[in-house]
């Protein structure tokens, strides 16, 4: 297919006034579009801005609260203690996954 055929494929070029119609009626206002985008990445920014923020706060907030259960010595605090740690063994995997 030439490029000169291509130009008047019916996808391309519309068969009728209806479907020109049709067409330019259908395509995307972009004055709007654009007014949306700055609107949606607006909005984008300060959901971001504010969840930072928000996050930040109750970080501070943590700092300044007790602990809830305060740190107790267990029978079992001495055992942990003196039990050296051990690294954990990676499995290895089966050749046939």
């Amino acid at each position: 297919m030439s490029a000169a055929e291509c130009l008047v494929h019916p996808w391309i070029k519309p068969l009728s006034r209806k479907q020109a119609l049709s067409r330019s009626r259908s395509s995307i206002n972009m004055r709007n579009f654009r007014k949306f985008n700055a609107r949606r990445k607006w909005k984008l920014s300060y959901n971001t801005v504010s969840a930072c923020n928000r996050l930040c706060r109750l970080g501070r907030e943590d700092e300044e609260l007790p602990p809830l259960c305060p740190q107790r010595r267990c029978e079992s605090d001495p055992e942990e203690e003196r039990s050296p740690r051990t690294a954990l063994q990676r499995r290895r995997r089966s050749s046939c996954s």
